[in-house]
């Protein structure tokens, strides 16, 4: 195990494979943590990519995990302990893995390319020669660490986020949602739900309101999606498109009232083009598609990884609605739909915040900083 564990740490794949290409940029995701240490020392110049909003501890921005608001005269107290959770909860994990069987495992566990375990990671490193000491901080919001060296382009838009000046490793480059695109995941007999329910209702001339709902294809709670059924089964002037992301089955659902159409998987662009509203998870990859969409939103976040801090800026720029994870009180989503649907003003705002992205898009602004990082190269060779 020692010895299979030696040799995932040394082992020059990832170098081989970018020195057979030789490359004049890199282009790597924030979290292929084994692939940035690994190419290091070849000094290629290194871009890192992030879906995520800003991650920095900076004035004016609570971490990702929290549903704090800018709020003035109090706003940097909350957000202080909120970065102290942060760091609480972080040691706290470095603790629970050091003294469970992740810690033991250091010692004899082969090393993944996929691994995020700081000690793993740490191993890495040292048989390269790269300083994570110099070149990571541990205080910031990714675990286990963030990158404080390299450029990052980050797929969203300085326009969305909380008012603060960014970090200067930091560009804003605009979503990237491709409008055009397989649906590789969605089985025949939900594509021949959602042909036939589209063209039922160009048929019938249908203006009534129509609701997408999704929690994403990594989680869901089948309670609450009962609960969205039983709202849509007292509104029947509403139509809902559920899609389950694979995660729950139809059976587990109960009754389906006749103006909701269930999809395991859903063309979620497709339903986006015609969706008056959207009721969703707080993924920022769902929200970046309402918004592409003209789709306002009502975000009930789990609290998982980034969710909080998407729905609070949702909330904050008067995208939708903000809701509390409760499926106690049905009514209330009854409520917050009926007021996205009717409140023009939120619409407006999901509308000029899809003319910001679009500007991302035609000043190309990603290809620009790309562009940048190539000319300073040659300037430095």
């Amino acid at each position: 195990m020692r010895r299979a564990r030696g040799r995932s740490i040394s082992s020059k794949e990832i170098e081989k494979a970018v020195t057979d290409l030789d490359p004049e940029l890199l282009l790597i995701d924030i979290e292929m943590h084994y692939a940035v240490i690994a190419t290091a020392h070849l000094r290629i110049p290194t871009i890192l990519a992030m879906n995520w909003f800003s991650v920095f501890r900076l004035p004016g921005l609570p971490p990702l995990n929290s549903s704090v608001l800018p709020d003035a005269g109090v706003r940097d107290q909350r957000f202080r302990w909120a970065w102290t959770r942060v760091r609480i909860e972080a040691l706290g994990a470095r603790v629970r893995h050091k003294l469970g069987k992740g810690g033991a495992g250091d010692l004899l566990r082969p090393v993944t390319y996929g691994t995020i375990h700081h000690a793993d990671l740490k191993a890495v490193a040292d048989a390269r020669g790269y300083s994570l000491k110099e070149n990571t901080d541990r205080n910031q919001w990714l675990r286990p660490y963030m990158y404080t060296e390299l450029p990052i382009l980050c797929f969203n838009a300085l326009e969305f986020e909380f008012p603060h000046r960014p970090h200067p490793n930091l560009r804003y480059v605009g979503p990237m949602v491709k409008r055009q695109r397989p649906e590789a995941r969605i089985d025949p007999e939900s594509r021949l739900r959602w042909e036939t329910y589209k063209s039922s209702r160009r048929e019938r001339g249908d203006t009534r309101p129509l609701v997408y709902c999704s929690l994403g294809s990594y989680w869901s709670e089948p309670a609450f999606l009962r609960m969205v059924l039983a709202t849509f089964a007292r509104r029947p002037e509403w139509d809902l498109v559920l899609g389950l992301g694979g995660q729950v089955t139809e059976e587990e659902l109960g009754p389906i009232p006749p103006n909701a159409v269930v999809l395991d998987w859903a063309p979620q662009l497709e339903v986006l083009d015609l969706a008056d509203c959207a009721i969703n998870h707080g993924g920022i990859t769902s929200i970046n598609e309402c918004i592409s969409s003209d789709v306002p939103m009502v975000v009930y976040s789990p609290s998982l990884l980034d969710q909080d801090g998407c729905a609070a800026r949702i909330e904050y720029h008067r995208l939708g609605v903000r809701a509390e994870w409760d499926t106690a009180k049905p009514e209330l989503l009854e409520q917050h739909v009926a007021r996205v649907l009717a409140d023009q003003e939120i619409l407006e705002n999901v509308r000029a915040m899809r003319s910001v992205f679009e500007a991302y898009a035609t000043g190309r602004v990603a290809e620009g900083v790309i562009e940048e990082q190539l000319l300073a190269r040659q300037a430095g060779s």
